[in-house]
């Protein structure tokens, strides 16, 4: 299984298809299109109890419809036309068994094929995707990244389709 890992980085998750987890070990790539949703140690990716865990899990995204969202550990790429809509911590997207003051996870909106006019509101205030204009910024808690405090300058934008 260490050799099939190391060749290919895939260990045995269930039948293949578009939406099925896939199980890797964590120094290999994650395709475009792809996130990452839960890190872990397994032997079969090799040495285990280090600082950062060896073994992930990532699931396409293909799939996901426009307007559709998804979450993603904070360390995943964010697929194109997938925005990030908050940020809360849960233990499966902890990268290492360090202690941190910053959320891991992020909810995530599929912008890419929605209608003009449409509304959404995003974490960020500098990335305004092309083809939406921004309509109003303001702050608020779920697109603060640390976890406590409030947020002292606005951190969100409510963007439409242009």
């Amino acid at each position: 299984m260490l050799a099939a890992s190391l060749l290919g980085g895939l260990m045995a998750s269930g039948t293949a298809g578009a939406a099925t987890p896939k199980d890797v070990c964590g120094w290999t790539s994650t395709p475009v299109g792809w996130i990452e949703v839960k890190y872990w140690d397994s032997s079969r990716c090799g040495a285990t109890g280090g600082g950062m865990y060896n073994t992930k899990r990532i699931t396409d995204t293909s799939g996901v419809a426009a307007g559709g969202t998804v979450s993603a550990c904070t360390y995943s790429p964010v697929p194109s036309g997938f925005h990030i809509t908050r940020y809360w911590s849960i233990s499966d997207c902890n990268r290492s068994r360090a202690t941190s003051d910053y959320h891991n996870r992020v909810g995530l909106v599929n912008l890419a094929g929605l209608p003009k006019g449409t509304t959404k509101t995003i974490c960020g205030l500098f990335e305004v995707p092309t083809g939406w204009t921004v309509y109003s910024r303001s702050k608020s808690v779920d697109c603060q990244q640390y976890k406590y405090g409030y947020p002292s300058n606005d951190n969100t934008m409510t963007i439409r389709k242009s």
